[in-house]
C-alpha cells in the first residue's frame, strides 16, 4: 500500500508587527503598505489557484473579516472552498493570542467575539474549527487546555518556542487536549519574505509595482518542492505531511501540475493538496486514543519564552487588561439592570466591537510590544475606541479626595495604618511590621562595602542590552553589578495622613539615561492589610530596565504565580538561565494579578499588580519589571530585507504610571482570598451578581447571554482545591451548564438553588434563564 503524502501549503499571517494592520506607515520618506494589503494580495492569488485544488489554512477572524470587507464578492466562494475542504478555517479566534499576558476573560472573549463570523461564514460544525491554532505565540498558559476545550477545540496546533513535549497537553486542572505537533512530517519547506517597498516609488505606488507600492518577491521555487518530495524515501506511516509553511509568501504557481507529474512517475506514494485539517483527520483516532490513555498529570510549564515581551511597550499590557475589566464591569451593570427588570436582552452591538478591538490587541505580536511604532499608534487608537465604548456604560468614576502632604526632614520615621507599621526615611521603606511581625527581612547590596541594604519596594535601574523579545547579553541576576539603587537619588520625602511620597531624579551620570525622574506614593489599602504603590515615571533611556525589588524573609526557591484561571508553583534555577536568540530563559515569568512567596504555612508576602506581568522570584526577593528600553532591532528591522527604522518607540520614552501592592500576612492567607483580592484590585468596581454565591470561587463574568435569552455567569475555582458552589437565585430559574461559547453541555435544570462541585482550577459557565410557559 502506498504512502499518502499530504502537501500542505500554509501562510502565517501577522495582523500587526513589521507593518500596521490597516494603515500605511510613513517613515524617512518611505511608505510601508499594511498587512491587510499584503494579505489581500496573497489571498487573491490563492483564490485564483484554488480552482486547481491549491489549499489554504487561516482562522484569524480579524484577517478574514478585513479581507471580505475589501473583497465582498468572494464570500460565497470562501464558503464553497471551506465546504469542499480546500479552505480550512481553523479555531484561532479574533487573532492568535499571547495566552499569558491578557486577562483571563480576554482569552475567552477572543473566541466568543469571533464566533458570529465563524457561524456566518462556515457554520459551527466546520471540521477545522476543532483545531485550536496557536502558531508563533510566546509560551502558553498552564490552564489554556481548559480554555481551548471550552471553546470546542479537540486538538492544539503549532505550539511555538516552548512546544508541548508530548502528543497530549494537560492543563493544571487536569484537562487534556491532543497536540498535533508530533505527527509525521516527511519534509518541512519554509520561506519567509518581507516584501520591501517598491524602490522606484518608495511605497507610494507606480506603474512598475502595479500601484501596490510593494516589491513582491519570488515564492517558493517548484524545484525546491520537487527535491524535498523526491528525497522523502520509505515511510513507516500511512499518511505523512510535506509542510509548505511560509510567512508573507505568494502562492507557488504550477504546484498542481507538479503533483500530477510526480504521481505519474512513481507508485510508492500518492501526493495530494491538503490542509492541516486533513492531517488531523488522518490521525484523529490515534490522537484521541492517546488522550484517553494519558493520565491527568499537568504538562511541565511551557514558559518563559521571549521574556522581554512581558515588559516591552508596557502600556499595551496595562491597557488591554484595564479595558477588558472595564468591559466586564460594563457588562455586569447591564446584566444586573436586566435582572432587576426581569427582562434579558442581547448585549449592545458596540460591546462586541470593543471586544474585537481588545482581543486584536491581545495578538501575540501586539500585546508583547514587538511591533513598529506606527503599529503601536494603531493599537492605541483601537484601545481608545474600546475604552470609549466601555466608559459609556459605566457610572462616573468617584472623585478623588485631595491629600495634603508635608515635607519631612528625611530622618527615620514611622506610620501606623491598620495592621501595618511602616518605618521609612528619604531612601525608602526600611521595615514593615504586620501585626508586629516582620516578614520582609533584608537584602544586602553585595558588590561594595559602602552600599546599603535594599529598601522594600525600591526602584532599581540596570543594564538591559537587547530587543523587544529579550536581553541579549547575559547578566547573572544573582551577581548583576550594573544595578543602581534609586533610593539614593530621592530628593525629598513627604507624608500625608494616609500616604508617604518620595520624589527622585537620577543624576548619576549614566550616559544611556537622558531623563529618569519618578514619584512613588504608598498608601494602605482599605482595612490596612496591604501597601498600595502608585509610581509615576518620566523615562528616556537606552538599553536599561527599571525594576521594583522587594526583600522577603525566605530563601525557599519556589514561589507561586497566578496565571489565567489558576496558579502554578515555579522554581528559581540559575542553571536554566539562557540568552539564546530563540530560547531565552531569565527565570522571569508571566503573572496575572499576583505572585506569592510563603515563609511558612502562616506567613509570607504576595505582590499584586495592575498590568505588570513580568515577575521573578529569587530566594530572598521578588523583582517586578516596570520598564525596559530595548535598542537592538532584531526582527523588527532587517536591513537585508529593507530599512524602515520606525522603532525608536520601543524604548518606551515618556510618562508612565504603575500600580502594584505588597500584601504581607502573618495569620495565613488562602489562595482563594488572594485570587479574589487580585481581581478586586484590578477591577474598576467589584463584580457582584445580584444573588448569593457561596464557595471558594471568583466571578470572572456576569453578563447578558449573546443570544439575548438569559444571563451568563462564569466562575473560577479560586483556591486550588475542590469546592462546593451554591447559588441562591431567590426564585426559580432554568440553569444550564454551558461551554465558554455559551452552548449547553448539560441538560437544563429548573431550580431556585443551584449546587455543584468544582474541582481544582476549574471554570464553570452557567446560563440562567427565565422559566418559559409551555
Amino acid at each position: 500500500m502506498s504512502t499518502e503524502i499530504l502537501l500542505v501549503p500554509h501562510n502565517h499571517f501577522d495582523p500587526t508587527w513589521r507593518r500596521c494592520f490597516d494603515r500605511v506607515s510613513v517613515y524617512n520618506g518611505v511608505s510601508l503598505r499594511s498587512y491587510a494589503e499584503i494579505e489581500e494580495r496573497i489571498l487573491r492569488d490563492w483564490l485564483r489557484l484554488a480552482r486547481e485544488g491549491y489549499t489554504c489554512t487561516e482562522g484569524q477572524t480579524a484577517v478574514m473579516r478585513k479581507f471580505l470587507e475589501r473583497n465582498p464578492d468572494v464570500r460565497q466562494t470562501l464558503r464553497n472552498y471551506a465546504e469542499s475542504g480546500v479552505l480550512a478555517v481553523v479555531l484561532a479566534g479574533e487573532t492568535v493570542q499571547d495566552s499569558n499576558l491578557p486577562s483571563a476573560e480576554g482569552l475567552v472573549r477572543n473566541f466568543l467575539a469571533a464566533q458570529p463570523f465563524y457561524r456566518e461564514l462556515v457554520g459551527e460544525e466546520h471540521p477545522a474549527l476543532k483545531m485550536a491554532w496557536l502558531e508563533d505565540a510566546f509560551g502558553n498558559s498552564p490552564n489554556y487546555p481548559q480554555v481551548l476545550r471550552g471553546v470546542g477545540a479537540e486538538v492544539a496546533c503549532s505550539l511555538s518556542y516552548r512546544p508541548c513535549p508530548e502528543a497530549v497537553w494537560v492543563g493544571i486542572d487536569g484537562t487534556k487536549i491532543a497536540c498535533m505537533d508530533h505527527l509525521p512530517v516527511a519534509a518541512f519547506i519554509s520561506s519567509f519574505e518581507k516584501h520591501p517597498p517598491c524602490p522606484g516609488c518608495k511605497g507610494m505606488g507606480c506603474d512598475t509595482c502595479g500601484g501596490s507600492g510593494v516589491q513582491y518577491l519570488t515564492p517558493i521555487a517548484e524545484e525546491e518542492i520537487r527535491r524535498a518530495i523526491a528525497n522523502i524515501g520509505v515511510q513507516d506511516h500511512h499518511t505523512v505531511m510535506v509542510a509548505l509553511f511560509s510567512e508573507e509568501i505568494l502562492p507557488t504557481e504550477g504546484l498542481a501540475a507538479l503533483i500530477d507529474e510526480m504521481n505519474q512517475q512513481q507508485t510508492d506514494y500518492h501526493i495530494r493538496f491538503a490542509t492541516s485539517a486533513d492531517m488531523y483527520a488522518a490521525y484523529r483516532d490515534t490522537l484521541q486514543q492517546q488522550v484517553a490513555a494519558h493520565d491527568c498529570t499537568p504538562t511541565p510549564d511551557l514558559n518563559p519564552a521571549m521574556p522581554g515581551c512581558m515588559v516591552s511597550r508596557i502600556r499595551v499590557k496595562q491597557r488591554t487588561r484595564a479595558i477588558a475589566y472595564q468591559l466586564v464591569a460594563a457588562e455586569a451593570g447591564l446584566a444586573t439592570a436586566a435582572w432587576q427588570a426581569a427582562s434579558p436582552t442581547s448585549p449592545p452591538a458596540d460591546l462586541l466591537t470593543a471586544w474585537q478591538r481588545v482581543t486584536f490587541c491581545q495578538f501575540h505580536d501586539a500585546i508583547t510590544g514587538t511591533h513598529i511604532d506606527s503599529a503601536y499608534r494603531e493599537l492605541m487608537d483601537m484601545l481608545d475606541e474600546a475604552e470609549a465604548i466601555a466608559v459609556n456604560y459605566l457610572p462616573p468614576a468617584p472623585a478623588v479626595e485631595e491629600e495634603f502632604f508635608t515635607s519631612c526632614a528625611g530622618e527615620v520615621m514611622q506610620m501606623a495604618w491598620g495592621a501595618l507599621t511602616v518605618t521609612f526615611d528619604r531612601t525608602g521603606i526600611h521595615r514593615v511590621l504586620t501585626h508586629d511581625q516582620d516578614v520582609f527581612g533584608t537584602l544586602p547590596y553585595r558588590h561594595a562595602r559602602h552600599r546599603r541594604d535594599y529598601r522594600i519596594g525600591e526602584l532599581t535601574l540596570e543594564t538591559d542590552f537587547g530587543d523587544a523579545w529579550g536581553t541579549r547579553i547575559y547578566f547573572s541576576p544573582e551577581a548583576n553589578t550594573s544595578v543602581i539603587q534609586l533610593g539614593d537619588y530621592h530628593q525629598r520625602v513627604e507624608t500625608a495622613e494616609r500616604a508617604i511620597r518620595w520624589h527622585g531624579v537620577y543624576s548619576g551620570g549614566d550616559h544611556m539615561v537622558r531623563d529618569l525622574r519618578w514619584t512613588i506614593t504608598v498608601r494602605p489599602s482599605r482595612g490596612g492589610q496591604r501597601l498600595e504603590f502608585t509610581t509615576e515615571v518620566d523615562w528616556d533611556t537606552h538599553s536599561r530596565r527599571l525594576r521594583v525589588i522587594t526583600p522577603i524573609a525566605t530563601q525557599a526557591p519556589v514561589a507561586t504565580y497566578e496565571v489565567p484561571f489558576g496558579f502554578i508553583d515555579r522554581i528559581f534555577d540559575n542553571a536554566k538561565i539562557e540568552n539564546g536568540q530563540w530560547n531565552q530563559d531569565s527565570r522571569e515569568f508571566p503573572t496575572l494579578h499576583w505572585a506569592r512567596a510563603a515563609i511558612d504555612a502562616q506567613r509570607g508576602v504576595a505582590v499584586l499588580n495592575r498590568g505588570l506581568p513580568c515577575y521573578r522570584w529569587m530566594p530572598g526577593r521578588f523583582d517586578v519589571s516596570l520598564l525596559r528600553s530595548p535598542e537592538s532591532q532584531m526582527c523588527a528591522v532587517e536591513p537585508c530585507s529593507y530599512e524602515f527604522w520606525d522603532i525608536d518607540g520601543l524604548r518606551d520614552s515618556g510618562h508612565h504610571r504603575f500600580e502594584y501592592a505588597l500584601w504581607p500576612y502573618t495569620a495565613g492567607l488562602s489562595a482563594g482570598d488572594l485570587t479574589r483580592g487580585g481581581y478586586t484590585y484590578n477591577q474598576p468596581a467589584p463584580l457582584i451578581a445580584p444573588f448569593d454565591i457561596h464557595g471558594d470561587v471568583v466571578v470572572t463574568a456576569w453578563k447578558l447571554a449573546e443570544d439575548g435569552q438569559g444571563w451568563i455567569l462564569r466562575l473560577q475555582e479560586a483556591g486550588g482545591a475542590e469546592t462546593t458552589v451554591d447559588i441562591a437565585l431567590a426564585s426559580a430559574h432554568q440553569v444550564t451548564v454551558t461551554d465558554l461559547l455559551e452552548r449547553p453541555v448539560e441538560p437544563p435544570v429548573t431550580t431556585d438553588h443551584f449546587t455543584t462541585v468544582l474541582t481544582k482550577h476549574k471554570i464553570l459557565t452557567l446560563r440562567i434563564s427565565q422559566i418559559t410557559e409551555t
